[in-house]
């Protein structure tokens, strides 16, 4: 019977299924680990989908400034500066210019670039300044990042180099300041530019095993600081601070061998800057501009009236700029980069400065110490613009892209650094409860840096309309006067077209009318009169009643 066989039967049947049972579950176990690993690829990527829609909104807008470089045509200053160039020459330019106007040498120098061939060079700055930026920044972030080991580096520097991009030249609201006016962009957007992609050089330079390359490195950057000090004395302020507080930092370490490097470069830096600014400070060209723009006896600078002076127009502008939703999505495209990488450790880097024990007041030096460098930058900048424009001088806020841009760069870094602990906490809970927890997380940062980001669409949308529209206006106008001049006429009528309160030929009724008198010279006529056409239209009455 088969109950009383069974006890004999019981191991050897025992024996024969557990092989089969053990197989089976070894091939189960297989392919849950299969499936398992193809869950752990795919799932990751599909959380990095989320990069996409902020990344793809700053593209958009960085493609908006683009595609309407072609649309700059000739504003305010841009008159002079071209009939200048074309009638001095390129020598007699610069030395006009340093001489009588504001003594920015490497100012002039870019301006006899950009109208040597006529309007093509205004015309290709702007795709030219955010193709530079965004590369630039992309680069020293995936340089940076990759040696952290940081997940996806290439994607993470991307999305922040195109929002920081994209913030930096469309979230404030001198737009066409920033970006499409040569006279503002040659002096404030193009010295970031090069701050930028020198400390690329430098970071470059460090990795590399030849000498010659170390060398070039620290040539180019006393060449560098010279220029951009000589550019304008916003940004010198500001590469100065970072330059000087770098240079604080690698003499802390300055035992190790792999500081010789960053000491050397930054002290050329700070050479050239102080040489470039000697230069342009003593110049007889900012001596005369300074006495212009003092409209009364101003307080000193360092007594109380003239601190709190500053004081106010520091506060004023910080105003101004967190009042700008937009600057946010800095923050929070950061903290979407950070808790994205926060499911893996970083690397340990070996760095001097970064090496050793961190204890609790060298966390908060690096923790509170770009924010300090952003806030003295800044203080500076409006204490210069102070200085040289009177109490009044905060309010040139195409001046503030000096501090403005390493401000968002900051922001962004400190959101990716928030977004990494934070990440790493909640991936420190049990898997029930810090899914959900990271999906909300990654979520809400998604759609809130897409709909920060969205908010500077349509009026940058309007803007590129609004120079569409105004250089069709200003070629119609232009050909009109040319017509003029082929008939012989040395006096010829005129429409302005002015954009963004640009001050052109009648639109502003300033004494002298200078310019008016720049659009005469670039003609080559006597005397520009206003057009009957323009005349019947509601923006004359100002021009009419002066």
């Amino acid at each position: 019977m088969i109950d009383a066989a069974s006890p004999s039967m019981g191991p050897n049947l025992m024996s024969s299924s557990a092989p089969v049972r053990a197989e089976r579950a070894t091939e189960t176990s297989v392919a849950d680990d299969e499936r398992s690993s193809v869950r752990s690829r795919r799932q990751p990527w599909l959380w990095g989908l989320l990069m996409l829609p902020p990344a793809i909104v700053a593209m958009h807008l960085l493609a908006l400034g683009a595609f309407a470089s072609p649309t700059v045509r000739l504003a305010a200053e841009d008159w002079c500066a071209a009939a200048r160039v074309r009638d001095y020459g390129s020598l007699g330019f610069i030395d006009y210019y340093y001489s009588k106007v504001n003594g920015r040498l490497a100012y002039h120098v870019g301006q006899v670039l950009l109208f040597s061939d006529g309007l093509r060079g205004i015309r290709l700055l702007p795709f030219v300044l955010i193709v530079t930026l965004t590369v630039g920044i992309f680069t020293l972030l995936y340089l940076v990042l990759r040696h952290l080991q940081w997940r996806w580096p290439a994607a993470a520097a991307g999305l922040l180099a195109v929002v920081v991009a994209a913030l930096t030249f469309f979230a404030g609201n001198v737009v066409y300041q920033i970006l499409f006016w040569s006279a503002s962009t040659v002096t404030h957007t193009v010295p970031v530019i090069l701050g930028i992609w020198n400390v690329i050089l430098l970071v470059v330079a460090a990795r590399s095993p030849r000498r010659w390359v170390r060398v070039t490195a620290v040539v180019v950057a006393l060449l560098m600081g010279f220029v951009v000090a000589s550019l304008g004395e916003a940004f010198f302020v500001v590469s100065g601070v970072y330059a000087a507080a770098a240079l604080l930092l690698a003499l802390l370490s300055w035992r190790d061998r792999r500081t010789r490097l960053p000491i050397a470069w930054l002290a050329a830096w700070l050479m050239g800057l102080l040489a470039g600014f000697a230069v342009l400070y003593f110049s007889p060209g900012q001596r005369l501009r300074t006495e212009i723009s003092y409209r009364y006896e101003q307080a000193s600078l360092m007594s109380v009236r003239g601190l709190s002076e500053v004081a106010h127009g520091w506060l004023s502008s910080w105003e101004i700029i967190l009042s700008r939703p937009g600057y946010y999505a800095a923050i929070v495209a950061g903290l979407l980069v950070g808790l994205l990488a926060s499911s893996a450790p970083l690397r340990r880097t070996s760095l001097p400065f970064a090496g050793g024990s961190w204890t609790l007041p060298r966390k908060v030096l690096v923790a509170a110490l770009p924010a300090v460098l952003v806030m003295v930058a800044s203080f500076g900048v409006i204490a210069g613009l102070r200085q040289g424009y009177g109490p009044d001088g905060w309010r040139y806020q195409r001046a503030w892209t000096s501090f403005l841009a390493p401000a968002v760069g900051t922001a962004a870094l400190y959101g990716a650094a928030a977004g990494y602990w934070l990440g790493r906490q909640v991936s420190g809970r049990q898997r029930k409860a810090a899914v959900p927890v990271m999906a909300a997380l990654l979520g809400a940062s998604a759609v809130s840096s897409t709909v920060l980001l969205a908010s500077i669409v349509p009026r940058t949308t309007a803007l590129v309309h609004e120079m569409t529209d105004r250089a069709t206006a200003w070629d119609q106008n232009n050909a009109a006067v040319e017509q003029q001049i082929r008939e012989g006429k040395r006096i010829v009528s005129f429409t302005p077209t002015p954009i963004r309160n640009s001050n052109e030929p009648f639109r502003f009724a300033t004494r002298p009318e200078w310019a008016r008198n720049c659009a005469t010279a670039y003609y080559g006529v006597d005397q520009l009169i206003p057009s009957e056409e323009w005349l019947s239209t509601p923006d004359s009455a100002a021009w009419r009643e002066s």
